[in-house]
């Protein structure tokens, strides 16, 4: 049983009303059940917090999620957009004795449910609630390899918590306690040893992390929502997948060519043809490119997709390369200041950086985080 850490704990079993945040990823293959299952078996769950995508992660990025129930169990949303419900409140933890956290991270730090983990623990402590929280301390599917530069504070919001590195390499119960140091969070957290393996049968976290390759992409891949390319929404490997309507056939050619000389054995560029369903550029032919990655240790997901965007971006422009306007209902940012996060990289991507320049920064900014965790 992937759980029996947990089930065994003593201060665990002392609790009576659980907060549970967490999603459909809590699912022991061993028992075939869903935590939240065995919680309400056990007569433990008071309320079910739920990430954004729902508990099924049945909901594309960006949608709203409205408060509901689960086998009788109160489930209140912490993505309610309709309402700007998405701050955990006090009353998340009315007559809680413990909050439980099994959520899975895929290493990058736009993905949202790093940002409800902090906010969670913000909540606690700015109400002076004292329970103690229990992280299942999940292996990072995307393995402890660190790439990026810390986000700017003035970028931060929903999708990026400032000082965290686009691929921090950490575990899930890692990332609470740099959070706790980042917070001076002075309450009790008790990371829960999770024997499962990061290569064990793989769920997928969000709708649009449908594989365990779209892991290892996503942490440059997503710079292109920053853009007017679609970056695979809509398709059956989103992330993997990206380009527009507009693009050449005979620019992805050459395109794939360069990038396959500079990234031998890393990863393969292959041109490709593809019509997203929904999202950006929905029925539409987009022309453009599937990413292949060969090597996971070697390839630079970051610098590989900001080297792609400087190639690309001439072909259309700043005004018609760049997505306009704010992104995340929290900033009046860009999405490139919110996702790149770094003026130097945006600067690269721009030609006002040159490659050697923006290597070192990396170099350096990776050698300081690994530092900074230990």
């Amino acid at each position: 049983m992937n759980y029996q850490h947990l089930f065994t704990n003593p201060s665990f079993q002392r609790t009576k009303n659980v907060v549970f945040f967490g999603n459909q990823s809590s699912f022991d293959f061993k028992v075939g059940r869903y935590l939240f299952d065995l919680l309400v078996e056990q007569k433990k769950l008071r309320r079910i917090l739920l990430p954004e995508h729902g508990l099924f992660s049945e909901l594309q990025d960006q949608v709203g999620k409205e408060d509901e129930a689960y086998s009788g169990v109160e489930c209140r949303s912490l993505y309610d957009t309709q309402k700007q419900n998405v701050v955990p409140d006090k009353a998340c933890f009315e007559g809680a004795d413990a909050l439980l956290v099994d959520i899975p991270d895929v290493g990058a730090r736009y993905f949202t449910y790093t940002t409800h983990l902090y906010w969670l623990l913000r909540c606690l402590q700015e109400h002076r609630i004292a329970i103690p929280v229990f992280v299942t301390d999940r292996k990072n599917p995307a393995g402890t390899k660190v790439e990026g530069t810390p986000l700017d504070a003035r970028y931060a919001s929903f999708v990026g918590l400032a000082g965290l590195i686009h691929r921090h390499g950490l575990s899930t119960g890692q990332l609470a306690t740099w959070m706790q140091r980042q917070l001076n969070y002075t309450g009790e957290i008790i990371r829960i040893p999770f024997p499962g393996s990061a290569e064990e049968i793989f769920i997928n976290p969000s709708p649009n992390i449908p594989h365990r390759s779209t892991v290892q992409v996503y942490p440059g891949q997503c710079f292109w929502e920053a853009t007017t390319f679609s970056e695979g929404r809509g398709t059956t490997r989103p992330f993997e997948l990206f380009g527009h309507p507009e693009l050449a056939w005979s620019d992805c050619i050459e395109l794939a060519s360069t990038f396959n000389q500079k990234f031998a054995n890393q990863a393969v560029l292959r041109p490709v043809r593809f019509i997203p369903a929904f999202h950006k550029h929905q029925n539409q032919v987009c022309q453009g490119f599937q990413l292949h990655v060969r090597d996971e240790q070697a390839y630079h997901s970051v610098f590989g997709a900001l080297y792609l965007m400087r190639a690309l971006l001439p072909l259309f422009g700043k005004e018609n390369f760049w997505r306009k306007g704010a992104y995340e209902f929290d900033s009046t940012c860009t999405a490139a200041e919110i996702l790149i996060g770094d003026d130097d990289l945006i600067g690269y991507v721009e030609g006002a950086r040159t490659e050697r320049q923006v290597l070192a920064k990396l170099a350096e900014a990776e050698m300081q985080w690994k530092e900074t965790i230990g």
